[in-house]
């Protein structure tokens, strides 16, 4: 049912609720300026303002993702308030793998294929990247073994 996948989705299990939806919940943003936290620490993000009510639980995701309608990349999305930096607004960020350029003000979709890990506070920015690093690792390796699913326009 629909209430089952909205619950699957707001806990973080979109691998499930993909399976009961027979595609990954897929959301719609635009890129806005954020803090630069994460090109400082050699994870540039995207961060989104989204269209949407139903958005994946805090956590860390591997995802794909099209800007402006265009080529799909494979992505780790951050959602949440960024406790390692004593955040307290809740953000949608992309770190986009194998990927340089200006995106700000561009249309991004994002496919939510699993969840890598909960969002948790680390005891520095040096433990942050270590993490950073593993979550890439890990996204890669799922999100290359994976047919992509089509972006529903």
């Amino acid at each position: 049912s629909s209430s089952l996948v909205r619950k699957l989705v707001q806990e973080g299990n979109v691998g499930k609720a993909a399976t009961l939806l027979g595609r990954p919940h897929q959301i719609h943003g635009v890129v806005v300026p954020g803090l630069q936290r994460g090109r400082k620490i050699g994870f540039p993000t995207a961060n989104l303002t989204v269209d949407t009510e139903l958005l994946p639980g805090s956590g860390v995701y591997a995802v794909f993702v099209s800007i402006d309608k265009g080529d799909r990349h494979l992505g780790v999305a951050n959602l949440g308030i960024q406790p390692t930096f004593d955040g307290h607004v809740f953000q949608t960020e992309i770190h986009l793998l194998d990927f340089s350029g200006d995106v700000y003000g561009s249309e991004v979709d994002v496919q939510f294929i699993e969840r890598l890990r909960p969002e948790r506070r680390f005891s520095s920015s040096e433990a942050l990247v270590r993490q950073l690093s593993r979550d890439v690792v890990q996204a890669r390796e799922l999100l290359d073994g994976i047919n992509a699913p089509d972006f529903i326009s």
